[in-house]
């Protein structure tokens, strides 16, 4: 019954409206910034393009990028009491379970590709058009970042396994806004915790001196000296715990909720 269900979901979400929106997402930001950069700093690698691509916006706004793709759509069936009536024929626990799981998935989607397309640009696109000049090292160091030492795989598998991480990461920060939907009254609450909660986490751990700690720099370390990789763990780790938590939360609670 979950499969299915599932697959209602996408089938319903699927549309054409949906896919702009989810177009915008992928391609609007790392657009701009590509704009915005590319006659303003010295290149070295086709990597440094990819690397500018992903700065500023997309690192500020993440939360709520992925929060964009599919978790406001629950606002509206909260609002129109759509889920009390569903009841009637499918079990409340596979109902919301059909949801966390589509919203995981789409969040996770749409995060791999706002990273794996302006990466296909800049390694393999870019270098056809040459727009952007590369400059020689001259001895100039090449600031390296957490992720590259996957280089040695390869360009391509680099671009696809920091892809997928990010994209993770982006289902991880969905999947919180969508579980505070379902247990708390408030919306616009709802959604803003993750937001509130990444740019905490990283102005704590920036003040304390920890920025290899930081959610921003675990997932977008553009700005920060490469650190050893077992360091993106430990924000994803504390995330995935408070996921943990409130699932269990909203298994006690969801009859109470809405009934």
């Amino acid at each position: 019954m979950l499969g299915h269900q599932i697959k209602v979901e996408l089938n319903r979400i699927l549309n054409g409206k949906q896919i702009i929106k989810w177009l915008l997402l992928i391609f609007v930001f790392p657009t701009i910034q590509f704009f915005l950069i590319k006659d303003n700093y010295v290149f070295y690698r086709q990597l440094d393009l990819f690397l500018r691509l992903n700065s500023n916006f997309v690192p500020l706004l993440f939360p709520i990028l992925v929060v964009l793709v599919y978790t406001t759509e629950f606002v509206g069936e909260q609002k129109n009491n759509f889920i009390q009536y569903t009841r009637i024929r499918i079990p409340l626990s596979t109902y919301l379970l059909s949801k966390l799981t589509t919203n995981a998935i789409l969040s996770f989607i749409i995060a791999f590709f706002i990273i794996f397309i302006p990466f296909v640009f800049a390694m393999y696109i870019e270098p056809f058009l040459g727009i952007v000049k590369l400059y020689p090292t001259e001895g100039n160091p090449i600031p390296y970042t957490t992720f590259e030492q996957l280089l040695f795989l390869g360009n391509l598998p680099y671009g696809i396994i920091y892809s997928l991480w990010v994209g993770l990461n982006g289902m991880m920060y969905a999947t919180m806004a969508l579980l505070l939907l379902m247990i708390l009254e408030k919306p616009f609450i709802a959604l803003s915790i993750p937001f509130i909660y990444y740019l905490m986490t990283n102005y704590i751990t920036q003040a304390l001196g920890y920025d290899q700690f930081s959610p921003s720099y675990t997932i977008f370390p553009f700005s920060i000296a490469q650190q050893p990789m077992w360091t993106v763990f430990i924000p994803f780790s504390i995330l995935f715990i408070i996921l943990v938590i409130l699932g269990f939360y909203l298994k006690e609670t969801m009859y109470i909720r809405y009934e």
